[in-house]
């Protein structure tokens, strides 16, 4: 909940987290920015540029190039009722357009885009809980960490399937299977 002119400076969710907000009373604004954005150059730094002043100063300039530079940048203009998702990883913020924006948020983990970029972050950020976390999410879900085997081995190839003597590879890593007929 915020007053007009109040948000979150330009930022990335943490650990790898996706997000969704859905506004129920008043309306924010946002901007996203494609995650291979060059932080320095949208005025991403720490501490955070307030959102009202980034808006005042930076947008201006910038504006223009989100269709050049900036290729893949969205922006949203947010009323209730609706709801915006940032995906893990894409630099973004949010200005508070009226007073008393009522909104909620979560944040959660998924194993997509990779489940490496989770398990690096919160290794990274939480060594203890990571030690907790980690093996009883091997022992939990042992389905998700043949994805991470097979991502290490292929780095940034997508995953491949061998079915007689066809190998089907998918951009989005799931198997189209088609048997050769003998």
């Amino acid at each position: 909940m915020g007053p007009a002119r109040s948000g979150t400076g330009l930022h990335i969710d943490p650990l790898g987290t996706h997000a969704w907000v859905t506004v129920v009373e008043g309306c924010k604004r946002w901007v996203l920015f494609p995650p291979d954005t060059n932080q320095a150059s949208i005025g991403m730094q720490d501490p955070q540029i307030p959102s009202s002043i980034w808006f005042a100063q930076w947008y201006p300039r910038l504006q223009k190039a989100f269709q050049t530079t900036y290729k893949g940048t969205v922006e949203v203009l947010q009323r209730p009722g609706e709801t915006v998702y940032v995906p893990a990883g894409w630099p973004h913020l949010v200005l508070n357009l009226e007073d008393n924006t009522v909104a909620i948020t979560h944040n959660y983990a998924s194993e997509y885009p990779r489940l490496t970029l989770l398990q690096e972050a919160v290794q990274q950020a939480e060594p203890e809980l990571y030690q907790v976390w980690w093996p009883k999410l091997q022992a939990s879900r042992p389905d998700l960490f043949v994805a991470v085997d097979d991502n290490k081995e292929s780095s940034s190839e997508a995953p491949k399937k061998e079915v007689g003597n066809t190998t089907t590879t998918t951009s989005s890593g799931s198997s189209r299977v088609q048997e050769e007929k003998k």
